[in-house]
């Protein structure tokens, strides 16, 4: 049995913004779906204006960062059931990250994606996390992320 079930489980979905320090415009997962092992689902609303939109397209940059935030937001789940305050961390590095179909065309401003991570690889403060991004059945991007958390006490937020 892992540690976190045998604390407290949280009812999912949960709203991004009970779990993470980001707040617009730079939160852009909307919500925790689900989060079993070493896996977790997230979902987002493709932006059409901001931040992550150059001349009517999706920064590529933009779909790295879906990953990352759902990353953070599963980690943020964890330290909830556990009781646990969550540590800070930051994305380290990109790995293979490729972009397909429509991904970065501005005509799916405005779709519900979701966002599927898997931790791969934990050594230390490092993990290596796989993430693809959906809209329905077509995958738009997919790739691997290395991030780091900050496992000194004083880290803790």
């Amino acid at each position: 049995m892992n540690e976190i079930s045998e604390i407290f489980i949280s009812p999912l979905p949960l709203p991004a913004a009970a779990l993470l320090p980001h707040r617009p415009p730079m939160l852009f997962v909307e919500t925790l779906v689900a989060r079993h092992g070493n896996r977790s689902t997230a979902r987002a609303v493709l932006p059409d204006s901001g931040i992550c939109v150059s001349e009517n397209r999706l920064l590529p940059e933009y779909f790295i960062e879906l990953v990352a935030q759902a990353t953070a937001l599963a980690n943020g789940y964890d330290g909830l059931c556990l009781g646990r305050p969550v540590h800070d961390g930051m994305l380290v590095g990109i790995d293979g990250f490729s972009f397909h179909g429509r991904a970065t065309e501005g005509s799916i401003a405005g779709r519900v994606v979701r966002i599927e991570t898997e931790k791969t690889f934990e050594f230390g403060a490092i993990k290596v996390i796989h993430g693809e991004v959906y809209n329905d059945r077509e995958l738009l991007a997919a790739g691997d992320i290395k991030v780091w958390e900050d496992l000194s006490r004083d880290a803790m937020r």
